[in-house]
């Protein structure tokens, strides 16, 4: 009955981070970019109504239901039958004013599915991080809370860090990071949890 799902834990939680990738890729000139999620989590589609939302000051009685909420959901969206939305490529949708084609890639076909029903552009695949790198390449991977999840975060480092195409960019959280990408040498930090590749090898 039970299926694991990942969540996403509240609304606009990277919008920070997503605006400054929206800045990256204007001042580089990048044209039409594949922009990379991996593992972006969904929520039931009711406790989504319910989550903090980071781009607002909520007061401490709103705060308290939006924890509640998504404490609730971590039980919730694993009800097969239940309806999930998956925030996060939603939100790197509504914030990335450059042109770019969207891939989304996690190993639950549940989410998915969320993802195709309210974005019909986005490529979706489905492959499991801790096996061997995404089936794709991309000129930017944004893989936040992910492999700092993985039973082996090391190997999980070099599969993300293998997605990111020469002169891409990876934005991943700061624990992920220090699991390992600091043993690939190629990337080097541009602004807070964006790391940049090396054009060359």
């Amino acid at each position: 009955m039970f299926q694991p799902v990942g969540s996403t834990s509240w609304h606009n939680r990277h919008r920070e981070y997503f605006r400054e990738l929206d800045a990256i890729l204007r001042r580089s000139g990048r044209e039409n970019p594949t922009v990379m999620i991996i593992g972006p989590g969904a929520v039931t589609t009711i406790a989504s109504l319910f989550l903090n939302d980071a781009a607002t000051n909520a007061g401490s009685i709103r705060k308290l239901i939006g924890d509640a909420a998504r404490y609730s959901d971590q039980l919730l969206r694993r009800i097969p039958f239940l309806p999930l939305t998956s925030l996060e490529p939603c939100e790197v949708e509504s914030i990335l004013t450059v042109p770019h084609r969207l891939i989304v890639v996690d190993r639950s076909q549940r989410i998915l599915d969320a993802v195709a029903r309210r974005l019909h552009g986005a490529i979706c695949l489905c492959a499991d991080l801790s096996l061997g790198p995404p089936p794709a390449t991309a000129d930017v991977v944004i893989a936040f809370n992910i492999v700092c999840r993985l039973e082996d975060p090391s190997k999980g480092i070099r599969n993300v860090s293998a997605a990111v195409n020469p002169g891409g960019w990876l934005l991943i959280d700061d624990r992920s990071a220090d699991a390992g990408l600091k043993e690939v040498p190629e990337f080097a930090p541009v602004a807070p949890k964006i790391h940049r590749r090396a054009t060359t090898a």
